[in-house]
């Protein structure tokens, strides 16, 4: 197994980890009976923003590896770290947060590789070629191995031994750091004259109007109560790189895949932490008033 790939297993493995034990019982059940928001959540992350990746690849005429790991990004919702992210520090709803950290990487497991079939085998945004060969069957037992079952392992663990997930929390939160900078590390060499690849591609101005588009449909699709809008508007806008950097490393080696996943990344990160100071700004200041 080659160093990047375990270091987006490490990575992907920690994320779920992690997410698992932030997530209370409790505010998931609460959080799932409100059928109509679950449904408008899951339509944002699974239907548009994937067509919006989609139209945008065609529409920017980006080249096909960094088409991939654009797309990759756009079907992966779930990133594992939305109750911190997206909970109560930004004006947002911490229960909703902590559904959607579980249903959306929970789901994404079957709908990935699923939709992911179906747009790269019919060639919709590189030669089927290149990207039809995708062993779609051991990318789905990669995701439950890696994705689905620290997930129930964390949530296991934060509702049986609280304290101890309490604990464990931050050093799952440092080994993804320390994951994040080791596959940085790895790819380095490689990585400027790739990162100036998907910036000469367009790449870049992609995801951002992607990463945008994103955030304008969690807003919109969020309802009218305004914390259920900050949080599906943040969980929309981040997709899971832990998810996106096992597949990229394991079915696209040395391509622009991984570089583009990487960079769809930071970009995202960038623009959620502006959105996460403006809402905790607009909280703050709604209830002082």
């Amino acid at each position: 197994m080659n160093p990047e790939k375990i270091a987006a297993i490490v990575m992907l493995v920690s994320l779920m980890l992690g997410a698992g034990l932030e997530i209370n019982v409790e505010h998931l059940v609460a959080a799932v009976k409100n059928y109509g928001l679950l449904a408008r959540a899951l339509t944002a992350n699974f239907i548009v923003v994937p067509a919006f990746g989609v139209l945008l690849a065609r529409a920017f005429h980006l080249d096909a590896y960094v088409a991939i790991g654009f797309v990759l990004m756009a079907l992966a919702p779930g990133v594992p770290f939305l109750v911190r992210a997206a909970g109560r520090t930004p004006g947002g709803s911490l229960g909703f947060a902590a559904m959607l950290a579980f249903v959306m990487p929970a789901l994404s497991i079957v709908t990935i590789p699923l939709t992911a079939r179906f747009i790269f085998a019919a060639g919709l945004i590189a030669p089927a070629q290149v990207a039809g060969n995708i062993p779609f069957g051991r990318i789905l037992v990669t995701l439950v191995g890696f994705q689905l079952v620290p997930l129930l392992v964390g949530l296991l663990l934060a509702n049986r031994a609280p304290k101890l997930a309490a604990k464990l929390r931050r050093p799952f939160l440092l080994l993804f750091v320390v994951a994040v900078v080791a596959l940085l590390v790895i790819l380095g060499p490689t990585l400027v004259k790739a990162v100036a690849s998907v910036y000469g591609s367009h790449g870049m101005w992609a995801t951002l109007v992607l990463v945008l588009l994103s955030i304008g449909t969690g807003w919109i699709l969020g309802g009218p109560q305004v914390q259920y809008r900050r949080t599906l508007s943040i969980a929309t806008g981040l997709r899971n790189i832990g998810t996106c950097a096992v597949v990229a490393t394991a079915t696209f080696p040395d391509t622009l895949v991984a570089p583009t996943v990487l960079t769809y990344f930071l970009i995202q990160f960038l623009i959620s932490i502006v959105l996460r100071i403006f809402f905790h700004r607009a909280a703050t200041q709604a209830s002082a008033a």
